[in-house]
């Protein structure tokens, strides 16, 4: 076991996950001789994880792995009078330049690892003099650095969040014996860099979400360490944007830039989907700070605190596929080897048991039982072995033990979080997702130094997850794939250079429409008008999403650079000499590096791949190729804290792809998760009524459609006012509304261009029936056929639905 934690997975996995509240945060006495000294010995009960955390025998090997991560760090570390580094592998001098905040910031997380261990009942160092006085020495050198009244280069979030969180950790763990001299040292130069959490230092940029959870939290410690009831006021109230009248609070919904939305959408950074990372730092802190100041003066008390609670339902669980969370929410942390996708699942897991703590008892079983669902049903990672801190995992294993607590069935339905254009589907054994992005969301991000090939992110990845290969983003996949092949996008064939450099940055897309719609609950989609980074590529993309598989339609594909375009139907990976039997058409496939056509493709263990027919569109096939793929992590990351190894990774590859050689290309495949080759080499289940230019439509085996209009006009029966998606079903009534032949047709419109106004749709039928229920942004203007006009103004992007009731359609 490695356990070198760095920056966000430092932050996320370790100090702000390392909690073991598992019977709620206690009162404090009623007559506390010293509140201050109360709650920082909450706190470090909270970071140590106390008893349990010591003693659990099913944690004994975790222990002595991290005695023996410890013992590494005390072998190599500096102690000659004059050092300029504590560690040889991370020279500081005088912190001067981007490499050398960086390795100072690694030797603060490194640092709080060993003042764990020494705070640690469970560790063979507690208590070590030894130990204590090497970490007296570390402080000491980590004031003569970070210090107030000297220059900033680098990332200003080293300044202004990592050090001081891992800054009041460290002090929080030894207590008393911090020297007086340094202790005020490192708090005036914490004051000094990071004075206020509300805004950025130096300027008038307010803080938001996971920034201003983070810089709240250690401005709390910061005034229970220093006795100053101010300051533990000024972080508390942080959390609300008391200083701005709320409008940055945490426990606010919000309805543009960053923070959490209602429709379940977490943004970051203006512009990018970051539930996966951010949106767990931020809830996270959250948790923390609640569990640490209850009971207290300083006790939060949030009017709206319900909507933190709610988050963990509408935010995080439908992008958790069971502990892992999906990378189409973790943004450029996709680039960090020490930062898997089950990595940020188990922290947004213990995250939910601290914050459950603080939910009425429904929503704190309700939560308990989602995530030990979660933990039962991941079998490849151990809650006892992972890289989370012992405090994390005996919460964990705590939760798995209780017998009263029972395990949350795995999910099923779709779920649309329009305001980030993300539409995510789950059947139980599988789920899938696609990033989107536009004007309004980023292709995806780059910044100092990572995720330097994430060209294509947001271009239509389509992820594919199940329990057959539940490791298949997280075994070495990103540094690996071809960059330019990922699963979903339509590409062409330029090159692109690496984009490693320093600052960060999140490319904006020039399309519009991007999003989609749910029907019942169940069934969904989204779609986009792709235009590529250069503007030499453009195509219609839309994916549909059924009880049973995904369909994938194309169109109006166009490319001006002259390299060639294809489109990746999937690109899966395997460990090397584990590839699967690959069946084309039904006969097994020796595979090589040139493309083999087909009209479908089974890939033993994972899905199938039906071609479609289209009207008025010629028949397509498949191009199905294997090959080995070798690359680094650092290659893809050379961060200065969060670098990946230099070291070569290999995987093998099945790669299913459309090849478009006509001026207006086009496509329509089915996937068809976990299907045996049976299911797959029947009929589709499925038609594509539309592949135009402009509009796609898709109809199930019980009638229920889908359909994306790019812009207005009428196709097949269906006439609209300007870009729209459409959805429609017929189910049968509620026992006792009607009898047998009474039916409920659903009817739901969105925009996911979001540019407001009215919409309107005719429809290829008449009304069926009397209106049962609709939104009030719904106007029926006509029965015979039905039209229907939406009011798309308010919440933009928003699905309008329309029931009706009648009887069944024949």
């Amino acid at each position: 076991m490695t356990f070198t934690p760095s920056r966000r997975h430092f932050l996320l996995g370790a100090s702000a996950a390392a909690a073991l509240f598992a019977s709620g945060s206690p009162a404090l006495p009623a007559a506390a001789a010293d509140p201050y000294q109360e709650l920082l010995a909450r706190r470090r009960e909270f970071l140590t994880g106390g008893s349990l955390a010591a003693s659990h025998v099913g944690l004994a090997a975790k222990r002595a792995a991290i005695d023996e991560t410890v013992s590494g760090l005390l072998a190599t570390f500096e102690r000659t009078p004059g050092r300029t580094y504590l560690w040889p592998e991370l020279p500081v001098n005088g912190a001067g330049n981007t490499a050398e905040v960086g390795n100072l910031g690694v030797t603060a997380n490194q640092v709080t690892v060993l003042a764990t261990a020494w705070a640690s009942a469970g560790s063979r160092y507690h208590d070590d003099p030894d130990l204590l006085a090497d970490l007296q020495g570390a402080l000491a050198f980590l004031s003569g650095q970070y210090r107030a009244d000297r220059s900033r280069p680098g990332n200003w979030w080293f300044w202004e969040i990592g050090l001081p969180r891992q800054l009041a950790d460290t002090l929080t763990l030894l207590g008393a014996n911090v020297p007086a001299q340094t202790l005020a040292a490192l708090m005036a130069a914490v004051r000094f860099h990071a004075p206020d959490p509300n805004v950025r230092r130096g300027s008038t940029l307010k803080e938001t979400g996971a920034n201003r959870v983070d810089k709240a939290l250690s401005c709390i410690v910061r005034g229970l360490l220093t006795g100053s009831d101010a300051d533990v006021t000024l972080g508390r109230d942080a959390l609300s944007d008391v200083a701005g009248g709320g409008r940055n609070s945490l426990f606010n919904v919000v309805t543009s830039g960053d923070g959490f939305y209602a429709d379940g959408s977490f943004v970051q950074h203006g512009y990018l989907p970051y539930s996966g990372t951010y949106g767990g730092v931020a809830i996270t802190g959250v948790a923390e700070v609640l569990a640490m100041l209850a009971g207290s003066r300083w006790a939060v008390t949030d009017a709206n605190l319900a909507n933190l609670l709610d988050a963990v339902d509408t935010t995080f669980a439908p992008f958790q596929w069971d502990v892992r969370t999906m990378d189409a929410t973790r943004g450029r942390a996709v680039s960090r080897q020490a930062e898997r996708d089950y990595d940020s699942g188990f922290a947004i897991a213990s995250a939910v048991l601290v914050l459950a703590e603080s939910a009425p008892a429904e929503q704190r079983s309700r939560h308990r039982a989602l995530v030990k669902g979660w933990l039962e049903r991941t079998t490849d990672q151990s809650v006892a072995t992972n890289d989370q801190t012992l405090a994390a995992s005996a919460r964990s294993l705590a939760v798995l033990e209780d017998a009263g607590v029972p395990a949350g069935p795995a999910r099923t339905g779709t779920t649309n979080t329009y305001n980030q254009e993300r539409v995510v589907h789950h059947r139980g054994d599988w789920a899938a997702v696609v990033n989107t992005s536009s004007r309004r969301i980023g292709r995806y991000e780059w910044g100092n130094r990572e995720n330097n090939l994430g060209w294509y992110q947001g271009d239509g990845v389509l992820f594919v997850y199940h329990r057959e290969d539940p490791a298949q983003f997280s075994a070495d996949f990103w540094p690996t794939v071809d960059p330019y092949a990922l699963p979903g996008i339509t590409v062409n064939g330029e090159s692109r250079a690496s984009g490693e450099a320093d600052g960060t940055g999140i490319p904006r897309a020039g399309n519009t429409y991007a999003g989609g719609l749910t029907v019942g609950g169940e069934i969904g989609t989204t779609a986009m008008d792709l235009t590529n980074a250069t503007g030499t590529l453009t195509a219609n993309k839309s994916w549909y999403f059924l009880s049973g598989s995904v369909v994938c339609v194309g169109s109006n594909i166009a490319d001006t650079s002259g390299t060639g375009v294809r489109t990746i139907a999937e690109n899966r990976a395997f460990a090397v000499g584990a590839r699967p039997v690959v069946r084309i058409d039904g006969r097994p496939a020796m595979l090589t590096e040139d493309l083999a056509p087909a009209r479908n493709v089974h890939v033993a263990g994972h899905a199938g791949f039906v071609a479609l027919t289209a009207p008025g569109r010629a028949e397509q096939r498949f191009g199905v190729r294997a090959e080995r793929r070798t690359g680094t992590w650092q290659a893809i990351n050379s961060g200065g804290d969060t670098a990946g190894s230099a070291d070569e990774v290999s995987r093998d590859y099945v790669r299913i792809e459309h090849h478009h050689e006509s001026e207006a290309g086009w496509y329509a495949y089915e996937v068809l998760p976990l299907a045996t080759l049976g299911e797959t080499m029947r009929r589709p289940r499925v038609s594509v009524l539309l592949a135009e230019d402009l509009a796609h439509l898709i109809e199930t085996l019980d009638g229920a459609r889908m359909g994306h209009f790019f812009a207005a006009g009428a196709w097949a029966g269906y006439t609209v006012s300007g870009p729209c998606a459409v959805g429609h079903r017929q189910v049968p009534a509620a026992p006792g509304s009607g009898g047998p032949a009474q039916v409920r047709t659903e009817v739901v419109i969105s925009q996911p261009t979001k540019s407001g106004g009215q919409v309107t749709v005719e429809f290829p039928f008449d009304a069926p029936g009397a209106v049962v229920d609709a939104d009030a942004t719904v106007t029926v203007l006509g029965k015979t056929p039905l039209s229907v006009r939406v009011d798309a103004s308010t919440p933009r992007g928003a699905e309008h639905r329309i029931t009706f009731g009648g009887r069944r359609r024949r």
